[in-house]
């Protein structure tokens, strides 16, 4: 029972990342790889706002969160949108992403230095027990916030007119510009929402690790499976996609060491992507001709 309360809870968490990639897929049909700094960002922006002891703590989370997604949406418009301009097949965006993960991390590391700094924003103290089983009440947090997160955006995303639009844009963005609606301003929002969430998680995970410019390396790989077992088309893929990660990997680490735990879960995204590409969730694409 241990290592699968455990890799629940460690699933919600890459899953509250996960929707970072999923946000700008179904919105944008591009994914920033520079999401592992953005985490990075939303930790050291709140770091920078501790002291500040007029402002309370939910106020240094937003200025965080706030950082990540202001720098989001500008990484959309200045340097996703501008190599999207040859349809669906134009990917000159992936290593446009890619070098702005190098430029973050090369101005982190001489702005704050390679060592983590500690954070107590939004810290929690002790665990809590669930079955039995011991678990950190921070990431039972990160868990419980990737559950509510998730609910909130599938919400949005079906039952209003944010919503319709986002899919409208996502399906023929020419179609929707002539009918009034800006692709690259609904596109700058996704990439806003989505880099905030990157954002969250780093301030809520520095907690635990400190605040360091390769902070979210680690949770960078496992974040990109569970997308894809999920299905980077479908909102409810991080959920699942993180849960069979997380408990797979926990249960292999369990019966035969670490080194298993992680290999279990990247053959996992290998069978997936073998027997339904799009992933789980995910619905295939029909390209009429």
């Amino acid at each position: 029972m241990e290592p699968v309360i455990i890799g629940l809870v460690l699933g919600g968490m890459y899953a509250l990342l996960a929707q970072s990639f999923v946000l700008t897929f179904v919105t944008t049909r591009t994914l920033n790889f520079a999401v592992g700094e953005f985490v990075a960002v939303g930790a050291f922006a709140t770091l920078a706002v501790a002291s500040w002891g007029w402002l309370p703590t939910v106020g240094k989370i937003a200025i965080g969160v706030l950082a990540a997604a202001l720098l989001g949406a500008l990484v959309y418009r200045f340097l996703v949108l501008p190599f999207t301009t040859q349809g669906e097949h134009d990917v000159r965006w992936l290593l446009s992403t890619v070098a702005v993960s190098f430029v973050l991390l090369n101005l982190m590391n001489n702005v704050e230095g390679p060592s983590p700094q500690r954070s107590e924003t939004a810290k929690l103290d002790g665990a809590v027990d669930l079955l039995g089983v011991g678990v950190s009440k921070q990431q039972l947090l990160l868990a419980a916030l990737a559950l509510v997160i998730s609910l909130g955006l599938i919400a949005v995303t079906q039952r209003t007119s944010i919503g319709l639009v986002m899919r409208a844009v996502s399906q023929d963005p020419d179609t929707t510009s002539l009918m009034g609606v800006s692709p690259r301003v609904v596109g700058m929002g996704s990439y806003a929402v989505a880099m905030g969430l990157a954002g969250l998680a780093g301030i809520l995970y520095a907690a635990n690790v400190g605040a360091s410019p390769v902070m979210g390396e680690p949770l960078l790989v496992a974040s990109i499976a569970v997308a894809i077992v999920g299905g980077l088309g479908s909102l409810w893929g991080p959920l699942v996609g993180g849960a069979l990660y997380g408990v797979l990997s926990q249960v292999a680490s369990y019966q035969w060491g670490a080194v298993w735990g992680e290999t279990a879960g990247l053959l996992l995204v290998i069978a997936v992507l073998v027997w339904k590409p799009e992933g789980l969730l995910g619905r295939r694409a029909e390209v009429k001709l």
